[in-house]
């Protein structure tokens, strides 16, 4: 993390830089390749300001704070980019999760993991008569099938109805 500390106004002590560079290891949790972290401490009337500017791999934080007190600005202003950093954190991590979990759902209807990739072992036809919920959930029972595709007579839409393994049922609606 490379930390660049300013003063707008006011002479930046030694101390308060290493309040600053204590302060900012709370971020390395959060840091990434490329993470440039840009501190100005300023006096403007009675109030003492803290800007922080946070550029990580292409994300770019920017935050302010005015307190009479420049260590309560400067703690204030640190809390927040540390949230704005976990909820980016977070953002990216449940699209990754999306992701692999579309890729693995894609993997199984696609049929990468059986041994008779691209052999088609069993064709069953039937005719689809637009039909309520209940009634494709009474017909999947009888057959004992996985799933049943059917037209919805609510929507007119073309839907599929599964099993779950905990014996409830699930709907598969296009978007």
């Amino acid at each position: 993390m490379n930390i660049k500390i300013m003063g707008r106004n006011i002479e930046v002590t030694d101390a308060m830089k290493d309040y600053i560079e204590k302060k900012l290891e709370r971020l390395e949790k959060f840091e990434g390749k490329n993470t440039d972290v840009t501190v100005t401490c300023g006096v403007e009337r009675e109030d003492q300001i803290v800007e922080i500017q946070v550029n990580k791999d292409g994300d770019f934080i920017r935050i302010e704070e005015k307190n009479p007190d420049l260590y309560a600005s400067i703690d204030l202003a640190i809390d927040k980019v540390e949230r704005q950093m976990r909820k980016g954190k977070e953002r990216r991590n449940d699209k990754n999760k999306q992701e692999a979990l579309k890729e693995k759902l894609m993997g199984m209807f696609s049929g990468k993991d059986t041994e008779e990739a691209g052999t088609i072992t069993k064709t069953k036809c039937y005719e689809i008569k637009p039909i309520t919920v209940e009634d494709a959930k009474l017909k999947l029972e009888e057959n004992e099938d996985m799933f049943l595709v059917f037209v919805n007579a609510d929507n007119n839409e073309v839907n599929v109805i599964y099993q779950r393994g905990d014996g409830t049922f699930g709907i598969v609606v296009p978007e």
